[in-house]
């Protein structure tokens, strides 16, 4: 059976947080680095993160507000830097978080590049630290010393994070992880939320039948409000663990409203795939979401079904999925289960009396039961509730905390209005202020499921004080906000959808409010608008609607317009001006209303639209947040911007004929983001746009003729994103280097001058070789022209892509965030020795830089691809730990770099960097033989010619692990591989983006470990090979090596509940059995492996791979004297 989690704990005992996580740090070591990517990325996930800012006054003592912020956090972070233990603030902060923080276990230290043993006995940088402390404080003090030594060493006692053992992108990945499986609450944590469910969820388990491995699919099914969705909850979070991937589409049957089944297609791929995939049409979404699930172990569950459609084409059949694989399936229709053969299926009831008490109980007084005055007026509620928990809710919330006559006035409500569930849902409704009513009325027709800042934003400019009324609607039960978006119980939003269809129950175009398709096509067509009508939203995947287009003439109070495939019969000539909101997909008329003057407006969304030109002269639009007219293909040039002062975003992307900007847009102070990405016509922006203060999002890709970047844009001090990709700029302006925020970088593509340009140039600028001489005479295409880069301080990534590079700035050596470096496609020979500074650097693509011969050391755990690099030859001639970089390195394609280092060399060169703390290390190279030192092969697999199927094809290799195996000198697994690539099938998944990275891998290898049948590797730290589609080119044999040090297990601790992993190397001591490498790779992907083989390494081992070797009298030894006595072992 699956694991219930339980808890006894009530909601009147459990303490209310207000931050989910403190962070503590040494500002100086972390601030502007590691701390506050980890802090950017728990607010993105919604996690409430507390962390102290220069504003706050730093005294002897920490302040009031520090330690409230202590007291007021569920968990505390805490980054042990090397400086941390020189702050006494930090360990005051210390102090105080273990006071609040140790009993419940709260306390999750980071060793930031300190060994804990070092924090534990304060040695090291600590001792430093600590003989100053002494030094400061007089004898009186001691004690305060004393309690900050005995602090960091109950901390490091702590289980926490090593940072030298991972990549900093994962290492914060898990620590969210972490953080959520421990803030994410279960279904079972707060009483009320379990009553009357557990014969519910004994029935579920046995539905479920954990451990089976065939899939199945289970039927929750029952009137709206019933708890559908509740048990579906519960499911999830007790069962998610057991599976690779846990998928919750909620509210499918209105989110397919809104955005058609391909909206929820693309969410189950982009849940898997992590990145958004392209859909055509729903039958190449079911086709991609079968080929992507049928392998993987999944448990999918789909909210409110109302369409067989939706089983359809979001789960299928079994085929579809791997496994082991659930299928939840929550709908108010038994019949939808049973067309689809759903034959578990499951009937949710109404909660008995009892039950139905204990819940009411919960809301209206925070116990299990009503205060001794109330027992009867809460059986009259209850009994009208008839058991349905939704109702009982919103009654409890409705009631608690009101007096004796407020409930007796209420009860006589309850006894006029029909036993239904709308009516019992409308007595909060009923208690509600016009101005709530309307934003109830708004979110319940519109805005279900959309960000709170939009919605408030928009409701705000209708004058409805948005906050304060949200505020209360969540206070009322009406309303949740989960991480920002708000969500209305589709019960709640059933009535609220009734109490408008009941302003005209015979004319849509009498009632305030129109969101079906069919009304508002009735209204539009057949021009019945009137004043009534201050709202209208229309299916974006509906047909075709035909209207006149004075049509909108008499709707003079519409605030709200969103339409898609509206055509008109004339030009519209009129829009009201109460208008806030104007959404019209593919807007048919060329010009802008002539009677329309949206001085109300806050958002303009015209994408695919019609439109030419705008206006003449100012027209005042003051209140602009939002200007978008996207793939407007007609446009030709922009308004006057400045009618606009408050605009923030402004998003012109694929408007092809647009060749002129508005000057006044350099004058608009609050503009943050502005998108002119394949605005191909376009030839320059007025020199002021540039040095817009205020812009975070500069994107021009794709502007092609667009040639040059003035210096003004030096001034955009907030500038965060710059993409002038795929456009003609030849030469960076020298100020660049003054944009202190920005993180992002992209000139792929951007060629240098042209040569008559660049026959102007003094060598001296650009100190070239003869060799580039000659390529000035021959006129080739020349390389993009970079300024010094050092100021760059907060750039994380850097995409020099195809810019025809012949040198590479040793001043890169300065960006000292840099995480992401794109060097692909250039023609330099070498890199500079500055990039082993980039002490961050965690992916580095050189692939396709055919003249490049040799590779500086670069910092440890880098991916280093250097793909088809076809004139590499040697890694860091000179230096004393030569393939450091060797981590993970792929070379496919790199022969002269095979035919320098012998293969059995460059295994040597990759095990004798082992020092017990080596994280998993691979490389892959040309070769077609693996060497007889692994002992342990595998028979030569066998070639199908029916590759084309795209299923997953696994090859095991298996060890046997006998007595006596394993010593002190045991040093891990190595393992082996040969593979060819071959062309991909045309059938098989489209390119996935590889982790973070602008990476799209066609082709994918992974190697699992299971020891005695159970598998130790989590599937998202499965060691693998990912290759793009030039990679996939390979002309020859490639071998794949991996090293396994011996405590890799603990590298994996932590990443699933399911895997039960050791603490110590001394665990491999009680193993005996059997050890089994598993490779898979995806045949249609074109991935054909050959042989694989393994060899448990001890020290003595090495010396089989050069007998000169002795741990400890010759820790380095020249990569070209190996070579030099070494047979060669790879394919000439």
């Amino acid at each position: 059976m699956y694991t219930r989690r339980t808890s006894s704990s009530s909601p009147s005992t459990t303490p209310q947080w207000k931050y989910d996580v403190f962070l503590s740090f040494r500002g100086d070591d972390t601030r502007k680095g590691f701390t506050d990517h980890l802090y950017e990325t728990l607010r993105a996930q919604g996690i409430i993160t507390f962390r102290d800012e220069p504003k706050i006054s730093k005294g002897k003592s920490i302040s009031g507000e520090l330690i409230a912020a202590i007291e007021g956090s569920k968990f505390a972070l805490i980054v042990l830097s090397q400086n941390y233990a020189s702050s006494t603030w930090c360990l005051d902060e210390l102090l105080h978080i273990l006071k609040f923080m140790e009993a419940r276990e709260a306390v999750l230290p980071i060793f930031y590049y300190v060994d804990p043993s070092h924090v534990r006995k304060q040695t090291g940088c600590f001792e430093k630290a600590f003989t100053q402390l002494e030094e400061r404080f007089s004898s009186d003090d001691k004690t305060k010393v004393q309690e900050w030594r005995d602090a960091l060493a109950k901390v490091a006692d702590f289980s926490g994070w090593k940072a030298k053992d991972w990549y900093e992108t994962l290492l914060i990945k898990d620590i969210i992880d972490v953080i959520w499986k421990r803030l994410r609450p279960t279904s079972f944590t707060f009483v009320e939320n379990s009553v009357g469910l557990d014969s519910s969820m004994n029935s579920i388990d046995l539905l479920l039948g954990a451990g089976v491995d065939e899939v199945r699919f289970i039927g929750i099914w029952g009137m709206g409000g019933i708890g559908k969705t509740t048990i579906a909850r519960v499911v999830r979070e007790r069962i998610s663990p057991e599976f690779e991937f846990s998928i919750f589409l909620e509210n499918v049957s209105d989110n397919v409203q809104k955005g058609g089944l391909i909206s929820q297609q693309r969410e189950i791929l982009a849940r898997i795939s992590m990145k958004t995939i392209d859909i055509f049409d729903v039958h190449e979404g079911s086709t991609m979401i079968r080929r992507l699930l049928r392998h993987k172990k999944v448990l999918l569950i789909l909210d409110d079904v109302t369409d067989s459609d939706h089983l359809d084409y979001l789960a299928g059949k079994q085929e579809w999925f791997g496994s082991g694989s659930r299928v939840l399936i929550t709908t108010r229709n038994e019949h939808l289960l049973i067309e689809h053969e759903v034959e578990r299926r499951f009937q949710v009831k109404r909660l008995n009396h009892d039950d139905a008490l204990k819940l009411f109980s919960w809301k209206a007084f925070g116990k299990d039961h009503p205060e001794k005055n109330y027992i009867d007026l809460s059986s009259c509620v209850v009994s009208y509730a008839d058991g349905l928990p939704l109702a009982l809710k919103v009654l409890g919330s409705f009631l608690r905390g009101r007096h004796v006559s407020a409930w007796n006035s209420a009860l006589g409500k309850l006894r006029d209005l029909c036993n239904t569930v709308l009516g019992t849902l409308q007595i909060s409704y009923d208690n509600l202020d016009d101005r709530e009513k309307k934003i109830f009325l708004d979110i319940a027709c519109f805005f279900n499921g959309e960000k709170e800042d939009r919605v408030i934003e928009i409701l705000d400019s209708c004058g409805f004080c948005a906050c304060i009324g949200i505020d209360v609607l969540i206070e009322k039960s009406l309303l949740t906000n989960s991480y920002g978006t708000l969500w209305m119980h589709q019960l709640l939003q059933e009535m609220g959808r009734e109490l408008v269809n009941r302003e005209c129950l015979d004319e849509p175009g009498n009632r305030s409010r129109l969101w079906r398709h069919e009304e508002g096509k009735h209204v539009l067509s057949k021009n019945t608008g009137t004043d009534a009508v201050e709202s209208i939203t229309m299916d974006k995947t509906g047909p075709v609607v035909h209207a006149d287009a004075k049509c909108f003439s008499r709707m003079k109070k519409l605030r709200l317009l969103n339409l898609a495939n509206v055509n008109l019969s004339n030009d519209l000539e009129y829009l009201s001006d109460n208008l806030r909101s104007l959404e019209w997909d593919g807007y048919p008329s060329k010009y802008f209303p002539l009677h329309f003057n949206p001085e109300n407006l806050l958002e303009l969304n015209m994408c695919h639209s019609h439109i030419e030109s705008f206006w003449t002269g100012v027209k005042l639009l003051y209140n602009l947040k939002i200007f978008k007219l996207s793939h407007s293909l007609n446009l030709v040039n922009t308004p006057d911007f400045r009618g606009f002062p408050n605009l923030e975003y402004l998003i012109l992307e694929g408007c092809r004929r647009l060749y002129k900007v508005d000057p006044s847009l350099g004058m608009l102070e609050r503009i943050t983001q502005i998108n002119l990405k394949d605005c191909k016509s376009l030839v320059h922006l007025p020199r002021s746009v540039y040095g817009l203060k205020s812009v975070k999002v500069l994107n021009l890709s794709g502007c092609s003729k667009l040639d040059k970047l003035p210096n003004e844009l030096g001034n955009a001090e907030c500038l965060e994103e710059l993409d002038v990709s795929g456009t003609s700029v030849r030469e960076l302006p020298s100020s660049i280097v003054r944009l202190k925020s920005l993180t992002v970088l992209n000139f792929r593509g951007c060629k240098g001058p042209s040569p008559k340009f660049w026959n102007l140039l003094s060598l001296f600028q650009l100190f070239l070789s003869l060799f580039q001489r000659f390529l000035i005479r021959s006129r080739v295409p020349t390389p993009l022209l970079l300024p010094s880069l050092s100021g760059l301080v907060s750039l994380k990534k850097l995409t020099l892509s195809d810019c025809n590079l012949l040198v590479v700035p040793n001043d890169l050596s300065c960006l000292s965030s840099l995480t992401d470096l794109d060097l692909s496609r250039n023609q330099f020979v070498s890199l500079p020795n500055g990039v082993s500074l980039l002490s961050r650097l965690q992916f580095l693509n050189l692939e396709c830089c055919e003249r490049l011969q040799e590779l500086p050391e670069v910092p440890q755990r880098v991916i280093a691809v250097v793909n088809n690099c076809i004139s590499l030859e040697r890694i860091a001639r000179g230096s004393t730990e030569k393939f450091q970089w060797l981590r993970s390195t792929q070379c496919i394609n790199c022969f002269k770099f095979a035919e320098t280092h012998d293969f059995r060399s460059l295994v040597f060169t990759l095990l004798k960097q082992y020092d017990g703390e080596v994280p998993i290390t691979q490389f892959v190279v040309p070769g077609n033989e693996i060497p007889e030192w692994f002992n342990h092969k595998s028979a030569e697999y066998i070639y199908q010619k029916e590759w084309f199927n795209p299923q997953s094809v696994e090859y095991p290799l298996s060890v046997e692990l006998r007595p006596g195996w394993f010593t002190e000198k045991w040093m891990g697994f190595a393992v082996c591989l040969a593979f060819a690539i071959q062309e991909r099938s045309p059938n098989c998944d489209p390119p996935l983006e590889y982790g973070s990275f602008d990476y799209n891998y066609t082709h994918i290898i992974t190697c699992k470990v299971d020891i005695n049948g159970k598998e130790m590797t989590a599937a998202r730290r499965r060691t693998f090979v990912v290759l793009n589609a030039e990679s996939g080119q390979a002309v020859s044999d490639h071998l794949w090596v991996v090293f396994f040090p011996r405590h890799f297990p603990q590298l994996w601790k932590g990443i699933s509940d399911q895997i039960e992993l050791p603490s110590g190397t001394e665990w491999w001591q009680g193993i005996f059995g059997q050890i089994t490498f598993s490779i898979t790779a995806r045949v249609g992907h074109g991935v054909i492996v050959k042989q694989s083989a393994a060899r448990l390494v001890y020290e003595g081992d090495l010396e089989e791979l050069d007998p000169r070797f002795r741990r400890g009298t010759r820790s380095h030894v020249s990569i070209s004297e190996v070579d030099s006595e070494i047979p060669s072992y790879t394919n000439k």
